[in-house]
């Protein structure tokens, strides 16, 4: 209703004034309108645009590369990956969802024994933070941080919304839960059906400072990490945790 009523006040201006006939100016004003709700819809999926606030997107450590995990804990790849990256040495970011913590508390303490980061990505997999109160946003994320602290996490720094998506009230219900907003720079699209050629081929584009979005679940991330993370050692980099690659390098 707003959305017509704008289109129909930017036709009439344009009636008015003689530029375009009515039904012309009326089609022009939904076009316009249209783009308009479109570029937003787009921007509100892509958090590194930070339209509607800050995110952190990019490590500062120039031989660290941040590898963040959604979705998990899951019975297919938790395992798999928590033995790959014991095996290089290194740390991740897991971005855990409250539910599967709850469903899987052994493979979630793993995690945390593991030495990784623990991230918030929800209480379960879904937008809706985007477009409810941000007092309703915040009760909601305080707690999902219940749920994770009561089987073992430390306390949370970063939330990841799920699918990217974001609006003033995703950033109001975090800022209010106590939460910053992370995000990544380079983004694999693995959480879909990929390739596993495909899913090499970004991974190997990546370079220190990068923040590396993976997934947990069915497809190839789990089987070909041990792969990456040693393409990543080859040149000169190290896979660490989004907190660990945030800080400087060492004098």
């Amino acid at each position: 209703m707003l959305g017509l009523g704008a289109a129909g006040m930017g036709a009439g201006l344009a009636a008015g004034v003689g530029i375009l006939s009515p039904d012309i100016a009326t089609a022009a004003g939904l076009v316009a309108l249209g783009g308009l709700l479109g570029g937003v819809t787009v921007a509100s999926a892509r958090p590194e645009l930070e339209l509607f606030g800050p995110c952190v997107k990019r490590g500062r450590h120039p031989g660290r590369a941040a590898i963040t995990i959604d979705d998990g804990p899951h019975p297919i790849s938790t395992a798999p990956m928590l033995e790959a990256l014991a095996r290089a040495g290194a740390h991740a970011t897991f971005f855990v969802l409250a539910d599967r913590v709850q469903r899987h508390p052994e493979l979630f303490r793993a995690m945390v024994d593991g030495g990784h980061e623990i991230g918030l990505h929800g209480l379960s997999h879904h937008p809706w933070l985007t477009v409810r109160r941000p007092v309703a946003g915040a009760a909601e994320l305080a707690a999902a941080m219940r749920i994770l602290a009561a089987h073992g996490s430390p306390p949370i720094r970063w939330y990841r919304p799920p699918f990217g998506a974001t609006s003033p009230r995703v950033y109001a219900a975090a800022h209010a839960a106590g939460l910053s907003l992370a995000w990544c720079s380079v983004r694999t699209l693995d959480g879909v059906p990929i390739r596993a050629e495909t899913l090499r081929a970004r991974c190997r584009a990546v370079v220190g400072t990068d923040i590396v979005l993976l997934h947990e679940g069915p497809g190839p991330t789990s089987a070909l990490l041990p792969e990456i993370l040693d393409e990543w050692h080859a040149r000169g980099i190290a896979a660490s945790s989004l907190s660990e690659a945030l800080e400087g390098a060492a004098a």
